[in-house]
């Protein structure tokens, strides 16, 4: 597949992401993505280009881009490689921007060929530890995988610096299988812009801010929804979550009002197949207020903290 520079973040970067179901969202349409990233719902009004995408803009991703030339540095150092600066590649929908390329396998490569893509990532500690059991967390495996169905590479990496002193590498051939699935949802998600059938909104807040860009006001006057089947039971349902929902947080207020009880004074306590905890976030005092300003003060709150011991 042609590979081509990767243009500066701008105005021509977005019109050809926009033209294109990244490898970073292809998570979206297996159902398995972050919660940073758009439901399928909102993607598809993204890249309709009815609504605009959400940026995701926080230190974390801001320092992963600042910290890829040293990831890049530190992995083509330990494992042997020449890394070639990222390009971004596509096929029939599909597009991917390579965070750096392998230019061929290093001595502990055996059994690829060829160039490789190099996926890179800066890790907080605790996320690893929550979240990556033993290899990157399944979003990320279908990010590789898409990379390798833009480039039709057949090996890539993913080189994971956790808690900033970690360097992990982990490597992945191409498959096929999984790439000609990736290509029909991509090629699905398409068809569906051009026929004007968008999918089902989900419970995602994604879809929620989604729905508000696609309509900003509300005017005083009915919708005609009698011949509509559907909105009953979506009625009926609202009404049982929501009693349900009411439910539950009262059994689950007793329940910590309960176990504040047990604890009295005391920080934690074990019983059986569990620990029991109690933050506390101390009392904070009525500042002076501006003018105009009222500054009310904060009484000491506690919550419970139950965790499975193993």
């Amino acid at each position: 597949m042609p590979l081509l520079p990767i243009p500066p973040r701008g105005d021509d970067w977005h019109a050809l992401r926009a033209r294109h179901v990244g490898a970073s969202e292809i998570s979206i349409l297996f159902g398995c993505a972050p919660d940073y990233l758009p439901g399928v719902y909102a993607l598809w009004h993204v890249k309709a280009g009815l609504i605009p995408r959400e940026e995701v803009a926080n230190q974390r991703a801001a320092w992963g881009l600042l910290l890829e030339e040293a990831i890049a540095a530190g992995a083509a150092e330990r494992e042997g490689w020449q890394v070639l600066p990222g390009r971004y590649a596509s096929r029939d929908g599909l597009g991917a921007t390579l965070d750096r390329i392998i230019a061929e396998p290093g001595p502990n490569d055996e059994g690829c060929t060829g160039p490789g893509v190099l996926e890179l990532k800066n890790v907080d500690w605790m996320v690893h530890r929550r979240g990556w059991d033993g290899e990157p967390p399944l979003h990320i495996l279908l990010q590789l995988q898409a990379q390798l169905a833009a480039t039709a590479f057949t090996w890539g990496a993913v080189a994971a610096l956790v808690g900033g002193n970690d360097l992990k590498v982990w490597r992945y051939s191409a498959r096929p299988k999984l790439h000609a699935e990736i290509m029909a949802r991509v090629t699905h998600f398409w068809r569906s812009i051009r026929e004007g059938k968008p999918p089902q909104p989900d419970g995602s807040d994604a879809t929620y801010r989604a729905l508000m860009v696609l309509e900003p006001e509300v005017v005083d006057e009915p919708a005609d929804l009698s011949a509509d089947n559907e909105a009953p039971d979506l009625a009926a349902r609202y009404l049982a979550a929501a009693a349900a929902e009411k439910a539950a947080k009262a059994e689950k207020e007793e329940a910590r009002n309960r176990l504040l009880e047990k604890l009295g004074s005391c920080r934690w306590g074990d019983t059986t197949g569990y620990r029991i905890s109690q933050a506390v976030t101390p009392a904070k005092d009525q500042r002076p207020a501006r003018p105009g300003e009222i500054i009310s003060g904060r009484a000491e709150a506690r919550r419970i903290i139950v965790k499975e011991l193993t």
